[in-house]
């Protein structure tokens, strides 16, 4: 997958959009309203446990499977060339990120009714990050600086679509998980 390849530009690109507004965003939200029901973190414990790095695996592991599902697909099916497959790594990375900040909702929150998605600054974000990548792919100038290319609307659609997957897989995870405990309990 060598055309896939992320130019350095667009890396810093991503972790300046990608990174930035959302963490901003979560940060002036409500929060989960029980932790404070709950004891104290053991300040000698780690804050992140050997459980959590599982998850932090698990999570990096389905964003990257989704960038190379979007570049197979460009390449194999849709016979894309170097560029159109880095161009829909690129998007599919971009929204992967976004989107995985509803992830990041407290366990045993519900998928659509918890503090990421009441908070309306994550919505903001969201546009914000979106309209500043339509921008960098609008503006000529950005997208020869960024190695993008114009892209047409079904590429943007596949891209968008397979950035859901990690997603709507940690989604349904999430519920079965929590299922499975109050089943147990």
């Amino acid at each position: 997958m060598p055309g896939a390849t992320l130019l350095p530009l667009q890396i810093l690109f991503l972790n300046m959009v990608t990174d930035i507004f959302p963490a901003l965003a979560l940060g002036l939200g409500t929060g989960d309203r029980t932790v404070m029901d709950r004891p104290p973190r053991d300040p000698g414990k780690d804050i992140v446990t050997g459980k959590k790095w599982l998850v932090i695996a698990l999570y990096a592991t389905a964003i990257t499977s989704a960038v190379i599902i979007a570049v197979l697909y460009g390449q194999k099916i849709l016979h894309g060339n170097d560029r159109t497959c880095n161009n829909m790594a690129f998007i599919t990375l971009t929204f992967a990120q976004l989107f995985h900040v509803f992830n990041m909702a407290s366990e045993g929150s519900g998928p659509f009714n918890n503090e990421v998605t009441r908070n309306k600054w994550i919505w903001l974000a969201i546009l914000v990050c979106g309209a500043l990548l339509l921008m960098v792919f609008a503006v000529p100038s950005l997208r020869l600086v960024l190695g993008l290319s114009v892209l047409s609307f079904p590429l943007w659609v596949t891209a968008v679509m397979i950035s859901l997957l990690p997603l709507i897989i940690f989604q349904i995870y999430k519920s079965a998980r929590k299922a499975a405990h109050q089943t147990r309990h």
